[in-house]
């Protein structure tokens, strides 16, 4: 058996030559283990107990001397499947602080930072992303967005950034609607109206504290997270000219 495989599995080269050594030589004593491999006895013990915690080997208690033997070798799957799962866990967790590590990060640089993500699921991140910052909103809405999303994703959505106490700041294609401008109250939503013809893009745009996010419904689903105070302060101050220069309802078309 390649040594070099098992270490790939997990095992270190110590306990990778002793698991070795017992399926070859069958049942040994710790000393004798000890003098075959070159190892410590203090260290042969070591490994010994830790190979037994894998279940690759176990302990022979059959006479007065206390002796190993090697277990099958189907306990190395069970390893593999182990490690999958720990990287699989860790691997969620840099995800769900990634968003935390970037802004430590940018916070001592004035290099943007851009992150691209896909897919239905990708700009459900963005989303989140938006409620984890727990900073007033600012976004231009397109009416592709509830298309894709799904009305119950964005009553959720909305409900969750209420409860978070976060202010929002929307321009939103008409036409006016006094219902909405109702429920926009108890939802802490300050919209601002234009017309449908003043913005056909299937992009919404949303900046929050120092990031600008697009969001992209057209043919490919995606979005772009830029992370910059200096560009992202930029863009509140070009929404707030675009809100200033309309009513609170779409200009007529006359």
């Amino acid at each position: 058996m390649n040594p070099q495989l098992l270490e790939k599995v997990g095992l270190t080269k110590s306990q990778s030559r002793i698991y070795l050594l017992l399926i070859e030589n069958g049942e040994l004593t710790p000393p004798e283990i000890a003098k075959i491999s070159g190892e410590s006895r203090a260290n042969a013990y070591m490994i010994l107990r830790r190979l037994e915690q894998l279940e690759l080997i176990e302990k022979m208690s059959n006479s007065k001397k206390v002796s190993y033997q090697a277990l099958n070798p189907v306990a190395l799957e069970k390893l593999i499947e182990n490690k999958r799962l720990e990287t699989s866990r860790v691997e969620d967790q840099v995800k769900q602080a990634m968003p935390q590590m970037l802004s430590y990060y940018y916070s001592f640089t004035e290099k943007p930072g851009i992150r691209l993500l896909q897919g239905i699921e990708g700009l459900k991140e963005i989303y989140n992303d938006t409620l984890r910052t727990k900073k007033d909103i600012y976004f231009m809405r397109t009416p592709a967005e509830v298309q894709v999303m799904g009305e119950d994703f964005f009553t959720r959505y909305k409900q969750r950034r209420t409860e978070l106490g976060i202010t929002t700041y929307a321009i939103t294609v008409g036409p006016y609607s006094l219902r909405r401008t109702l429920q926009d109250d108890a939802l802490k939503m300050v919209r601002t109206w234009i017309k449908a013809s003043d913005y056909t893009a299937p992009v919404e745009i949303n900046i929050y504290g120092d990031k600008v996010a697009y969001l992209v419904y057209g043919e490919e689903i995606m979005g772009v997270v830029i992370q910059s105070k200096f560009i992202a302060e930029s863009m509140r101050q070009i929404f707030t000219i675009i809100r200033s220069s309309y009513s609170k309802k779409p200009q007529s078309s006359r």
